[in-house]
């Protein structure tokens, strides 16, 4: 019985080791396809993968680019012919020029096309040759464009230019009144005396230097900035009023105010005092010195007596200036008489020039109390320290004046 056991359990133990083999043999055999081909079937080489996908990006962006450059091209709004302004200063670059373009609503922008604007018109004005050629070249002024326009059409209006508007110059020499500024220009065809009258005493300006100048006629005295301007040719009288107080603005510097406020005194001050400088100085040297000696004047309690402030009397009440003054003039009642009046005279005289109001807030510093014209009757002055001096160079002018 017990033979007949061991007999059983070896048969067993067979059948299980030829059931082992012949799975081993099915699972790892090297020869066995069915262990090589799951290998076979995972795909392409990830490299090829990688590669394809490279093509179609770059396929796909190349393809982009080229819809969106060439829709750039085309009009922002093909339905719209509302006219839209755009302003092309002289020396524009191609990208100042595509920035007005886009802001005026004309360029295609958009979140994402917006970032690629400029380069697309730089693009497109390098592929034309606008801009670079001579012949090509874009021209500044003032244009009307509408949306429904190709950028072709814009660039071929931008460089065909427009009209300018017809303009005209005037000319404001330095040292003329107010009233002189006025019969200037309706000389030269600018505005009529009237209007131009009329502005000066009723125009709305807006500038510091002007917040304390009283009303009337001579208001804008010494502010109108003589200079050579160009206007178009339906300016108004407000339009050229405005014209030469922006230039005094742009000259009178944030120093000059500083400085005139060092020295105790307003901008209209500084104005006045160079005016009387202004028409006294004819030597250009002297500025400094004449305002030294005014100064000097000041500091020691005396009147100016400017002959320059007598004749401006003569001109604000409608009579001509005298070649020679009389001791008779030097009393006549009047608030610009520096004469009879201590200190400055309630406003300027005329219209002076930078140099004067340099002078004004940079004097020499001398000790002359007087000044007479030289007898070299040349326009220059002969300055003193003590009248006695003075007495002799007044004479010695008076008798070469006799001499002529």
């Amino acid at each position: 019985m017990a033979h007949k056991n061991r007999e059983k359990r070896a048969e067993r133990k067979a059948r299980e080791a030829e059931r082992y083999q012949d799975f081993y043999e099915e699972e790892y055999d090297e020869d066995d396809d069915e262990y090589d081909e799951p290998r076979r079937r995972r795909g392409p080489h990830p490299g090829i993968v990688a590669l394809i996908v490279i093509v179609l990006i770059a396929a796909g962006g190349y393809f982009g680019y080229g819809y969106l450059y060439k829709d750039s091209l085309s009009p922002v709004d093909p339905n719209s012919n509302a006219e839209v302004v755009v302003i092309v200063q002289q020396g524009d670059s191609t990208s100042a020029i595509a920035k007005a373009l886009m802001d005026r609503g004309l360029l295609k922008g958009g979140t994402i096309r917006g970032y690629l604007t400029d380069y697309f018109f730089k693009n497109y004005c390098q592929k034309n040759g606008y801009n670079i050629d001579a012949d090509k070249q874009f021209k500044y002024g003032e244009y009307t464009f509408t949306k429904n326009m190709t950028i072709d059409e814009i660039a071929a209006k931008l460089i065909e230019g427009v009209a300018l508007a017809q303009t005209k110059h005037f000319t404001i020499p330095e040292g003329l009144t107010i009233r002189e500024v006025g019969s200037t220009l309706a000389a030269d065809g600018i505005v009529t005396e009237s209007a131009f009258d009329d502005e000066v005493r009723n125009g709305v300006f807006d500038y510091p230097f002007l917040t304390d100048c009283p009303p009337g006629a001579e208001r804008l005295e010494g502010f109108l900035y003589p200079e050579t301007y160009e206007v178009y040719d339906d300016a108004t009288a407000h339009d050229v009023v405005e014209k030469m107080l922006s230039q005094f603005n742009s000259l009178f510097t944030t120093q000059d105010y500083a400085r005139a406020k060092d020295m105790g005194m307003s901008v209209r001050d500084i104005v006045t005092m160079a005016s009387i400088i202004e028409r006294e100085a004819v030597v250009p040297e002297e500025r400094p010195i004449m305002a030294g000696v005014f100064y000097n004047r000041l500091a020691k309690g005396m009147r100016l007596e400017s002959c320059a402030t007598i004749q401006y009397n003569f001109i604000i009440n409608g009579e001509q200036p005298k070649e020679f003054l009389s001791i008779a003039d030097t009393q006549i009642p009047s608030e610009y008489n520096t004469y009879l009046i201590d200190g400055l005279p309630p406003g300027p005289i005329c219209n002076p020039r930078y140099a004067s109001i340099q002078a004004a807030l940079y004097p020499d510093e001398n000790d002359y109390i007087y000044f007479v014209l030289s007898d070299s009757l040349d326009g220059s002055h002969k300055f003193s320290a003590d009248y006695s001096e003075f007495e002799k160079n007044k004479a010695a002018y008076y008798a070469a004046v006799d001499a002529r």
